[in-house]
């Protein structure tokens, strides 16, 4: 060891500098240590884009879950009818419905208003997605295949957030159920 030191003493002392070999050995050295880097980082990046779509997926389905429990909770005179939802909100005092969008997949939901007279109207708005575009994301959506009411309770089966280039699904309940607490 204390060879190894004295010949690396030498080198850096002296003013001869570095052999042509050295050199090149150095380089090549580090075009390979690059090359390395460089084809880790697409790989890299792939991996944890993978894994932060998943955890949108998560974060989005839950959130859904919620929203959904918040909106059937108090619900009153709920019906379903070919996997669309219609209930009254006695909290918001509106009628409201619930259903996939069969263009988009997607959960969709419209809110109607009352003027009083028994008369329920839209106020001219389109249906919106359940979840907010601020809480949704471009590349993901959420969709249920049926939804079923009984005693009291709604069941989605098979809620899942899934990927909208490819139809990928990257979360899912299988069965959720929400009691409404008010009908």
């Amino acid at each position: 060891m204390a060879n190894l030191t004295t010949i690396i003493k030498k080198k850096l002392h002296s003013k001869a500098g570095f052999s042509l070999t050295e050199l090149l050995a150095t380089v090549i050295i580090l075009l390979l240590v690059s090359s390395i880097v460089a084809t880790g980082i697409p790989v890299a990046r792939d991996a944890y884009e993978k894994v932060v779509i998943a955890s949108n997926a998560e974060i989005l389905l839950s959130s859904t879950i919620t929203t959904l429990r918040n909106e059937l909770g108090t619900a009153k005179d709920v019906e379903i009818s070919s996997n669309e939802i219609t209930y009254y909100n006695p909290s918001r005092s509106a009628l409201a419905k619930i259903y996939v969008d069969s263009g988009t997949k997607d959960i969709m939901f419209v809110r109607y208003l009352s003027d009083g007279s028994g008369q329920w109207y839209n106020e001219g708005t389109a249906p919106t997605l359940l979840m907010s575009t601020k809480t949704a994301t471009k590349e993901l959506y959420i969709t249920y295949t049926s939804v079923t009411y009984s005693d009291g309770v709604v069941t989605f089966d098979n809620l899942s957030a899934k990927k909208e280039s490819d139809q990928t699904e990257l979360a899912k309940r299988e069965h959720v159920s929400i009691r409404v607490i008010a009908d």
